[in-house]
């Protein structure tokens, strides 16, 4: 019985040794069937029982792949240039050649007795793919070689019929060129005899040129009008027998627009226009400050109702307020400046110092009015004292 078991054991040995070991590991996904469905935690107990990770550690530990020299030589040549298309020494030299080209680090493989072992599944990975690039590389250089030569054949063909046609193509194209340039010749001589008889009564010699002057007069016109009615410099000078026409187009451009401006204002802006035209009249050509405040509009007031002291208009609330301005007061002696509120109502001007009315000033007493020519913002009231006592 011993050596029937000891025979049996050898003969299984033996056929073992023979084969190549493959382990394949199924893994239920879920407990229901269901395809889609993948239960983490029962994954992770099937790859735990199984075995799974000790087995990768044991298999990276070693060289987990191994290929022999002439079946690696045969399949990855083409990656070495001393190696492809054919290697004439050992397999085992062709392959050493082939792995130190491709960079192979020491510990990344080992060279045994028939066989290369590598050690890391990218080191393989990484040949696998440069192969797989290599391969195209090597099927383009094929296709194009072909390609080449069924090319030129074609490009000979194709050359002789390209000269035959272009032999004619530029017959015609010579024939229509001297048509055009003949027919330039006569438009160029007739717009010269226009240019020469361009100040004479319209004929059929200048009549042509006189349509383009003044098409190009018009069209040089529309695309450089003026935009606002103050521009008076950017209508074009027109020619001599466009002079009256030009003359009416400009006038019924300017009243187009300021039709269009007209139309435009509003009753704010209109009120806002007849005080402007008030203080040119006032202080046009007068004030240095003047220029600059054209551009400007007039606000109805510089204070409002909310930053007035509310004794100062229960105080003041049967005069409607026209305008309100802050102000500096400079003392008479030390000049010393007093921020101050100077509100005019209909009857009066008042000087206000917070909750207290310190001046009320009445039109009726008021003698004038005085600025400068100057930039400052000093304006001095000239009042009429009637109570000896009053400042």
């Amino acid at each position: 019985v011993a050596n029937q078991f000891k025979s049996s054991l050898l003969k299984l040995t033996e056929i073992l040794m023979a084969k190549e070991a493959w382990y394949i590991r199924c893994l239920k996904s879920n407990e229901s069937k269901q395809p889609g469905q993948f239960d983490e935690a029962l994954i992770r107990h099937q790859v735990k029982y199984l075995g799974l990770m000790e087995h990768l550690r044991v298999r990276r530990a070693g060289f987990a792949y191994r290929r022999r020299y002439e079946v690696f030589l045969k399949r990855y040549k083409p990656l070495c240039p001393a190696t492809w298309p054919h290697w004439r020494g050992m397999p085992a030299d062709g392959v050493e050649v082939l792995v130190q080209h491709l960079g192979y680090l020491p510990d990344e493989y080992k060279m045994g007795r028939t066989k290369i072992f590598i050690r890391h599944p990218r080191t393989l990975y990484a040949t696998e793919d440069a192969y797989e690039k290599c391969k195209h590389e090597l099927a383009t250089r094929l296709q194009a070689k072909y390609k080449g030569y069924r090319a030129k054949g074609e490009f000979k063909k194709q050359k002789e019929a390209a000269t035959k046609i272009e032999t004619c193509w530029r017959g015609v194209q010579a024939r229509k060129e001297r048509e055009k340039r003949a027919w330039a010749v006569k438009v160029i001589k007739k717009f010269i005899k226009g240019y020469m008889t361009r100040g004479q009564a319209k004929s059929t010699d200048n009549s042509e040129y006189l349509a383009f002057v003044r098409q190009n007069y018009l069209n040089r016109l529309k695309a450089n009008l003026p935009k606002t009615v103050l521009d008076k410099t950017t209508w074009q000078t027109p020619p001599a027998v466009l002079t009256e026409t030009s003359e009416l187009l400009r006038k019924l451009h300017y009243r187009l627009m300021v039709r269009k401006y007209v139309r435009g204002i509003t009753p704010q802006k209109k009120a806002q226009l007849q005080l402007k035209l008030l203080t040119s009249s006032i202080f046009k050509g007068k004030k240095d400050s003047y220029p600059q405040s054209v551009a400007q509009p007039f606000v109805d007031t510089r204070i409002s109702e909310q930053d007035i002291n509310m004794r100062v208009l229960q105080m003041i609330r049967n005069e409607h307020i026209k305008y309100s301005v802050p102000v500096i007061k400079y003392d008479r002696n030390g000049f010393k400046p007093r921020p101050r509120q100077l509100i005019l109502t209909q009857a009066a001007a008042y000087v206000i110092e917070e909750a207290k009315i310190k001046q009320r000033v009445l039109y009726t007493s008021l003698k004038g009015i005085s600025v400068s020519n100057l930039t400052d913002s000093i304006v001095v009231f000239h009042i009429t004292c009637e109570d000896p006592k009053q400042k």
